[in-house]
């Protein structure tokens, strides 16, 4: 189970990368590298989970969606402020932009949390 959770995940985060750039453009390399990045570490988290390496898989993957939660959730907060500054300005230019991105972010921190979640399921399963 493990294993299909953090290949969703990696291909999830990396399929959010490219979905940055379709609609925000190359302006959203950034979202690519860290998506693309992330998702690569997760579904190499996921190939080790299927070795003998899974007990020290399950804890990385635990580290990764973590952490990845938290950097999302700050992404995310710090667009959201970037975008109601831009209401109150006169220039909307960016806000459809900064609004795409504040969705895509916001959606990689809640499913970070939820993977998240269903890994410490897991690892009480697996450890009872």
């Amino acid at each position: 189970m493990l294993t299909y959770l953090l290949s969703f995940y990696g291909i999830f985060l990396i399929f959010c990368g490219i979905i940055s750039v379709v609609f925000i453009g190359l302006k959203a390399k950034t979202a690519l590298l860290s998506g693309g990045l992330s998702g690569a570490i997760s579904l190499f988290i996921a190939y080790m989970a299927m070795d003998e390496a899974a007990g020290v898989a399950a804890w990385a993957g635990l580290a990764l969606s973590f952490g990845l939660f938290i950097v999302f959730a700050w992404r995310s907060a710090k667009t959201l402020f970037k975008v109601f500054e831009l209401l109150s300005s006169s220039s909307h230019e960016e806000l459809n932009g900064k609004g795409i991105a504040f969705l895509i972010i916001s959606l990689m921190a809640v499913v970070s949390m939820v993977v998240f979640i269903l890994q410490l399921i897991h690892l009480q399963r697996y450890n009872n």
